[in-house]
């Protein structure tokens, strides 16, 4: 106590802040500390990785780290996209009558409207997948997409009971109600239908918008009989507009938008408008909702002594809101929506235009199939027409009559049996009315020369042209690529069939070989951002036609000592040994690189450092 009095008395505080402020630097010593040596033992962890190991290829700490920050920065209910704070939120929800009615509520905490929002998702994504070409692939959406899109589930899933409601009084004898705000405990709405005029008073612009985008937001997805929302402004703005929403720069455009439309038109301006011109909306049944003051409003939500009034009845009222920010981020859900089928579609048609624009795709990879370019599947009279169609597309640069002769049938055919074969490709690819008057599938000559049009490709030619195009591009669009090319393997190369020119002349070794290094591609560029869906994902398509290749257990291995799981990495080891077995009728001893990798994966001091 005396040296606590006498460095009292030199610091010039008292003994309890004094106190204080030792303990709070001999934390600030134990923080820094730890956290020095938290660097220093990841700066020795590294320097151990690069110069023991071929390449540095981080476990679980990453993984466990990044987990960790993602369950910290996830939105729940209370921090929908940002809006408000846990403790304020629990407290408001426990006591709702402890809100103060000045505030704002988030409108993306309102189920009424999420569940529209959710729901008008859900349509317009299933618009975008109908319209996607065969063997189309989504690309990922954004980040800002997929955090808004798990802050509207997460408000749906966190209130399984809808909230008490008041209806206010109808103008029109067909209301349309939309939710406004929160009264206490009760859900408040209010009526929109013809003749109604809502007038948004408040002494804050930024406020006042908030509750206006809110309000334009709640009448696309919670009004209970379809309108049409208009929204009126001289000076437009992106973050303003929402998908579903007529945009008008001038008068005359909001009312000719209103009598084109077959339901009835609710406007949101901006702009102060005329009598002249309040006249015509009422002409035209045009409910309004405006940020300033008219004569004949129905509905008044203003701001007094800090705190929001809904007149004619006077009710205090915390009004849902958007920000900027909201608005920002709900929009770019909707564009994403849309923009990721659409490049899908694009995509698509690009990676298989690499071969030409084909009309006629024919299977290999896995039972011989002939398909036209919307996935109809073609039948043909002759057993042997498909098999001639699948030799021309692995012979493209010298298809003869000779040579294929030769290799569908092992004795001499008469000319009219190979004729009658071809007259059935001729015949029934005519059926589909996909070439010009002047074309021909296979053109007619007098020498041993058997030309085919240029449209009628294979399955491998297509995986082929991906793996060709995938070394040019960035590594998110290499793996698109890719995975399109590996999406068109089923099984063995030509699984089934019996023939036998493939194996005689190396064919099916060689599409398997093109099948393994498509895989290994993709799985080793989506292993080095991490993605070890799409690890897991190209090996099982390679792995259908090797089913022992050791580079492709390998990756998945790999892939699943990123995620930290060892139990994974022994089950793909054990895998990895039956199907070795399976292939072989001796007993044959595993890889040694194998081995090597699984005890390297499992080993006690590779789980240490990774945590």
């Amino acid at each position: 106590m005396h040296i606590a009095t006498v460095l009292s008395d030199q610091v010039g505080l008292p003994q309890s802040q004094l106190v204080i402020k030792i303990i709070g630097l001999v934390l600030a010593g134990l923080i820094a500390f730890i956290v020095v040596h938290l660097g220093f033992d990841l700066l020795r962890y590294l320097a151990f990785r690069f110069r023991f190991r071929e390449s540095f290829i981080p476990r679980s700490w990453p993984v466990v780290f990044i987990v960790s920050l993602w369950t910290m920065l996830t939105p729940t209910r209370s921090f929908a996209l940002g809006i408000g704070s846990s403790e304020s939120v629990v407290q408001v929800e426990n006591h709702p009558e402890s809100r103060p009615f000045g505030s704002i509520n988030s409108l993306l905490t309102c189920s009424v409207v999420v569940s529209g929002l959710l729901i008008e998702i859900g349509k317009v994504r299933g618009r975008q997948l109908c319209k996607l070409e065969i063997n189309s692939r989504l690309s990922h959406p954004s980040a800002t997409a997929m955090l808004t899109e798990i802050s509207l589930h997460a408000v749906t899933q966190s209130q399984p009971e809808p909230d008490k409601a008041l209806y206010l009084a109808i103008n029109s004898d067909r209301p349309v109600f939309v939710p406004m705000g929160k009264s206490k405990s009760l859900l408040v709405h209010i009526d929109l239908g013809e003749n109604s005029v809502v007038n948004i008073l408040g002494d804050n612009r930024e406020m006042s918008e908030a509750v206006f985008k809110a309000l334009m937001l709640s009448t696309l997805f919670a009004a209970s009989s379809k309108s049409q929302t208009i929204f009126y402004s001289l000076t437009l703005n992106a973050d303003s507009c929402f998908s579903g929403i007529s945009v008008a720069s001038s008068f005359a455009e909001v009312l000719q938008s209103a009598r084109n439309s077959e339901t009835k038109s609710i406007l949101f301006s901006r702009e102060i408008l005329s009598d002249h011109e309040f006249m015509q909306l009422g002409e035209n049944g045009i409910s309004l909702v405006c940020l300033h003051s008219s004569s004949n409003s129905t509905t008044c939500l203003r701001v007094e002594n800090g705190q929001w009034y809904m007149s004619p009845q006077n009710i205090p009222i915390s009004p849902f809101g958007l920000s900027v920010a909201q608005v920002s981020a709900l929009s770019e859900l909707f564009t994403d929506t849309v923009r990721c089928a659409e490049q899908a579609s694009l995509n698509a048609l690009a990676i298989l235009g690499s071969v030409g624009d084909w009309k006629v795709l024919v299977r290999t990879l896995g039972p011989v199939d002939v398909q036209l370019s919307d996935g109809t599947i073609i039948k043909f009279e002759k057993s042997k027409t498909k098999e001639l169609l699948a030799w021309l597309t692995n012979h493209r640069s010298r298809p003869t009559r000779s040579a294929a002769r030769t290799a569908l049938w092992e004795f001499n055919v008469a000319d009219a049996t190979f004729t009658n074969v071809i007259s059935d490709i001729r015949r029934t690819l005519n059926q589909t009315h996909l070439l010009e008057p002047f074309e021909e599938w296979i053109p007619r000559t007098f020498s041993d020369q058997l030309p085919f049009h240029v449209s009628i490709v294979s399955d491998g030619e297509l995986l082929q042209a991906c793996i060709n195009r995938a070394k040019n591009l960035q590594p998110a669009e290499a793996v698109a690529d890719l995975h399109r090319g590996l999406e068109l393997v089923r099984d063995l190369p030509f699984a089934g069939t019996g023939y036998l020119w493939p194996d005689a002349e190396g064919i099916t070794s060689q599409l398997v070989l093109t099948v393994i290094t498509a895989a290994c591609m993709a799985a080793e560029l989506d292993l080095r951002r991490g993605e070890t869906d799409g690890v897991f994902w190209a090996t099982a398509q390679g792995l259908k036609v090797l089913g022992a290749h050791e580079e492709l257990f390998a990756l998945r291995m790999r892939a699943h000592g990123l995620r930290g799981d060892l139990a994974g990495v022994r089950f793909e080891f054990e895998s990895y040994k039956r199907a070795m077995l399976s292939d072989s009728l001796q007993i044959i001893e595993p890889s040694k690189k194998l081995v090597a990798l699984c005890r390297e994966l499992t080993a006690p001091h590779s789980v240490a450092l990774a945590r």
